[in-house]
Order: structure tokens, then C-alpha cells, then sequence
């Protein structure tokens, strides 16, 4: 009986020591400065932040404010580096960037996912695009091509990005 209970209260040391291992692991990914809490707090005075993602000396919240969802950066020295929140369909998009789509050579492609990105140098937009609806020969494997494009306010396409990946049947 005596082992028994030292084996027990050995088992709940050990489960012990692993929790608060665990606990000082996630808040030691969590702990953000002060100062740039306050810079948050001073650019989205209204956000309520979700959770904290700490990448390349840069601070990175998931926030939300008046129902939209968003990511704030800002690096070592409480500077805002961007904000970016999606766009939910392509119907949401300002007319020059839907225009802009259209007179593409990418108007027959899906928009997968759009995202607005705020830099201290300025907006722009990132979409995402495949060409899944095109038709594709039976002889060759189907691969659909997938461009991300970014886009000025004025609907100036400034970058395009191909990505790879298999088509899905």
C-alpha cells in the first residue's frame, strides 16, 4: 500500500512539473511588451484582442472590432507595421479593384480569398485566384494555376505571385 501511494504521489509530480512546464511555454509565446499593448491600444482603441503571435521579432494580434475580424502587426519597437482583414466575396470589393478584375486577364478565374492590407505606406489589396472553372485537357494531369495579385486602391495590379497545386477531383 505504501508503494502504491508513492507511486501516486510521484505520477502527480510529474503531471505537476508538466503542466507548469507547459503554462511558462505558452505565456513565454504570449508575453507582448507593454509598449506595444499601448500602441495597439491606441490604434484600435475599440478592438478586443483574441490572442498574440510572437514571428521574426514582430507582434502580431488577432483582433476584432465592431464584428470584423483582423491582424495588426507591429515590430520590436511598438511601430504599426499593417493590419490585414479579409474581405468576404468578391461583391464587397470597391468598384475599381471589382473593375479592375474584370478587364483582367484573370475576370474568368474564382476568387478564392481576398484580404485588405494596411501598411503606414499605404493600402492595397491581395486576391486570390485560380483557374479551376477552365477547361482542362483529358490527356494531361490537371493542374489549376493559382496567382495571388496585388492591387492598389485605384485597381492597378502592382504584383502577381503564381502558386502551384494539384486539381482535386
Amino acid at each position: 500500500m505504501k508503494n502504491f501511494k508513492s507511486y501516486v504521489a510521484v505520477i502527480i509530480m510529474v503531471m505537476i512539473c508538466y503542466a507548469n512546464n507547459s503554462i511558462a511555454q505558452a505565456s513565454g509565446k504570449n508575453d507582448v511588451p507593454a509598449t506595444v499593448l499601448a500602441a495597439f491600444k491606441a490604434k484600435y482603441p475599440r478592438a478586443e484582442i483574441k490572442n498574440w503571435e510572437i514571428t521574426n521579432n514582430e507582434y502580431t494580434a488577432k483582433a476584432k472590432e465592431d464584428g470584423n475580424k483582423f491582424y495588426a502587426s507591429f515590430d520590436q519597437n511598438s511601430q504599426w507595421v499593417k493590419t490585414a482583414s479579409q474581405i468576404n466575396g468578391s461583391w464587397n470589393l470597391p468598384g475599381d479593384i471589382e473593375a479592375a478584375l474584370k478587364g483582367s486577364k484573370y475576370a474568368a478565374w474564382r476568387v478564392d480569398k481576398i484580404k485588405k492590407i494596411e501598411t503606414p505606406a499605404g493600402d492595397f489589396y491581395q486576391v486570390l485566384v485560380d483557374n479551376v472553372y477552365q477547361q482542362i485537357d483529358a490527356d494531361h494531369m490537371g493542374f489549376t494555376e493559382n496567382y495571388v495579385l496585388n492591387l492598389k486602391p485605384t485597381g492597378e495590379i502592382f504584383a502577381e505571385q503564381s502558386i502551384k497545386s494539384p486539381l482535386l477531383f
